[in-house]
């Protein structure tokens, strides 16, 4: 053990602090320093508790009158400081992980945490700065704002931030190799986001209880990222794979591997571009000139089918579901559902045109 230091204290405060009256204070402790208006007594820790015990006979009694010196005291500074560190431990755990280092480290971090992110060039413009929105840099990331809200590592601070840097441990590794690919730049950013992304959700829970190590992070990733390139090499272009990315295929042969997900990825291509077919044949051109804009686009084979559109009442919306049913089902009477509603709005906007004339 490491003894502590001595102490050097006057009179009044070694009795307010233990009850040793000055009588007890002898002068062979007392310590010369000409800069003091007080006079200064030098103990070590141990002479103070053993003449303490002395002073009040028993250890107990020491205790009682530490005890009841604390009682009567005002905490409510203590407190405060106490609250305000519940409250805010993770954002300033958080900003000083994020800032607080040396000037070439955060120019290495701030690169990986910003890479082929979204994000406000004004906000990130003044990054480290005491203006900044740190909350704004925690919400690029899905693990930096679960360990905002104290999410990581059942609420430890410490232990959440070490999982944080582990995470971006990892992405340094994964842009270092995917960056050492041939591949085109839009590959590039897409296989390094699906790969975060599908990392995010095989750990989430993981995270929520316990430190991950980077070595986790990394094997976890290595799979994740064969899975998004199975997936590239199934949509077989990018246009394809832009695509499906919002289909549930995708998301769940991420998750399992399960090559089964990978053909119904095919099949739903393959309907897509029948639906596309049949609206590009020669005997709907007529169809196509009446049919508005939204619809059009839901008929087209790079149109993305997302699950907030199939909501409403509108034509648009109705359409939306009956498409999505087919994609999902292959079943051949949602398709024919998708003639007869084209073809209804295309009557309809034809009749609408022929009263206006007449």
């Amino acid at each position: 053990m490491v003894p502590l230091p001595p102490v050097q204290l006057p009179d009044y405060e070694i009795e307010e602090l233990w009850g040793i009256g000055k009588e007890c204070v002898l002068e062979s402790h007392r310590v010369s320093d000409d800069q003091s208006t007080e006079q200064l007594y030098k103990y070590t820790w141990k002479e103070l508790h053993n003449i303490a015990v002395l002073q009040h006979e028993h250890l107990g009694n020491v205790m009682k009158y530490v005890l009841r010196k604390q009682f009567v005291n005002s905490h409510d500074e203590l407190e405060w400081m106490y609250h305000q560190y519940c409250r805010f431990r993770f954002q300033w755990m958080f900003a000083y992980w994020l800032f607080g280092v040396s000037k070439p480290c955060s120019r290495n971090l701030r690169r990986i945490y910003l890479w082929w992110q979204t994000y406000s060039k004004k906000k990130t413009f003044c990054w480290g700065t005491a203006g900044c929105d740190v909350q704004y840099f925690a919400s690029l990331h899905h693990v930096t704002e679960d360990y905002w809200r104290g999410k990581l590592a059942k609420g430890d601070e410490t232990l959440g931030i070490r999982t944080v840097e582990n995470y971006f441990s990892m992405c340094k590794s994964l842009l270092a190799w995917i960056l050492g690919r041939s591949w085109g730049r839009l590959k590039q950013k897409k296989v390094y986001l699906d790969t975060l992304e599908g990392v995010y959700r095989e750990l989430k829970l993981e995270m929520q209880g316990s430190l991950i190590v980077h070595e986790h992070f990394w094997q976890v990733a290595k799979v994740q990222m064969t899975r998004v390139c199975k997936l590239e090499e199934t949509a077989v272009n990018y246009v394809n794979w832009r695509i499906i990315d919002s289909v549930p295929y995708y998301r769940l042969y991420m998750a399992s591997g399960n090559p089964s997900y990978l053909e119904q990825i095919k099949r739903f291509l393959w309907r897509k571009r029948m639906i596309n077919n049949w609206i590009l044949q020669e005997e709907n051109h007529w169809m196509r000139q009446l049919l508005s804009d939204d619809l059009i686009q839901l008929l087209e084979f790079d149109a993305k089918i997302c699950e907030d559109m199939l909501h409403g009442d509108s034509l648009s919306a109705h359409l939306s579901r009956t498409i999505w049913l087919y994609l999902h089902s292959g079943e051949q009477h949602y398709m024919e559902a998708v003639k007869e509603i084209v073809l209804e709005c295309a009557k309809a906007r034809l009749n609408f045109y022929m009263s206006m004339v007449l």
